[in-house]
């Protein structure tokens, strides 16, 4: 089986023009599962060459903006370009979320369909709204399981696991045991690491953005504190992501080396992750600071 994740966007609220929003892909044997949906979205489906018309699936950590911003263009350039059939998987609120959009695009979707396309695909999407304790319905080479995490809005981790292999994808969380829980023995670990010490927010001399960063420590992570998870966990190969601008991959990257003797990896928008390149991925990795240094 072939198992990777294409990270999407590693980015933040904050507009970057190296790192779209937050979204990755999870390719299970050319299957793609699309988690979170930020800004560009679609665009960056188009750079990996992953077809908007196969996305039958969409899972939603949370619905702040920064993870659902390209939510509407996601939607309706995904039916236009062919797809048939699309599920989302979020929190409550998901289904009024979807509502707005198709409320707001009603005239362009009305016409659309008045030129040919038919209406299957987004007028008949099926929303599921997590509840933990059930299991995710869902026709996917996978078992999805999901776990509440320490959010200021109702916040999911997913795990996929397929055989024994398994994905998890923390969203944004302060550190939670329930994460370690979920994590446990997994190949991949994509984590929440937005509080580096070198973020706009932590040394802007702006007083309303340094209380800014003293409220973001208590609902993200930082790298030091996303490693700390994987070693517990036992995770393999640990992913960050969630970068507001101006970061410094080395320092992020030694800072989670500190506390975790697995794989780290910083990755760039577009970075694809394969579950069993495990050597050559930590490889790349290495030179890659080394280079930087």
């Amino acid at each position: 089986m072939s198992i990777s994740v294409v990270m999407l966007g590693t980015g933040s609220p904050r507009p970057d023009l190296d790192r779209s929003g937050p979204s990755q892909v999870l390719m299970i044997d050319g299957t793609p599962i699309l988690i979170d949906c930020g800004d560009g979205v679609v665009n960056q489906l188009m750079k990996a060459k992953i077809s908007l018309s196969e996305i039958n699936y969409l899972f939603l950590t949370h619905l702040h903006a920064d993870h659902v911003y390209g939510y509407g263009h996601f939607l309706v350039a995904g039916w236009g370009s062919g797809r048939k059939k699309l599920t989302v998987v979020g929190p409550p609120g998901t289904k009024e979320l979807h509502n707005l959009v198709l409320e707001m695009f009603k005239n362009d979707i009305k016409y659309r369909t008045s030129l040919g396309f038919p209406p299957e695909g987004i007028l008949d999407v099926t929303i599921v709204e997590v509840d933990p304790s059930q299991a995710i319905p869902c026709e996917l080479p996978a078992e999805v399981t999901a776990a509440s995490m320490i959010h200021n809005v109702p916040t999911f981790a997913y795990r996929f696991q397929m055989g024994d292999k398994a994905v998890v994808i923390s969203g944004d969380t302060a550190p939670s045991q329930r994460l370690v829980e979920l994590s446990q023995g997994a190949d991949i670990l994509v984590h929440d690491s937005c509080l580096t010490t070198t973020s706009m927010y932590n040394h802007s001399p702006r007083p309303e953005l340094k209380k800014v960063w003293e409220n973001l420590q208590k609902e993200h992570c930082t790298p030091e504190q996303a490693a700390d998870t994987a070693r517990e966990a036992n995770v393999k190969k640990l992913v960050l992501t969630h970068f507001l601008p101006g970061i410094d991959v080395n320092e992020i990257y030694q800072e989670s080396k500190k506390v975790y003797d697995g794989i780290v990896i910083v990755p760039e928008d577009l970075q694809v992750i394969d579950v069993d390149d495990v050597e050559i991925a930590d490889i790349r990795k290495e030179l890659a600071i080394q280079t930087a240094n």
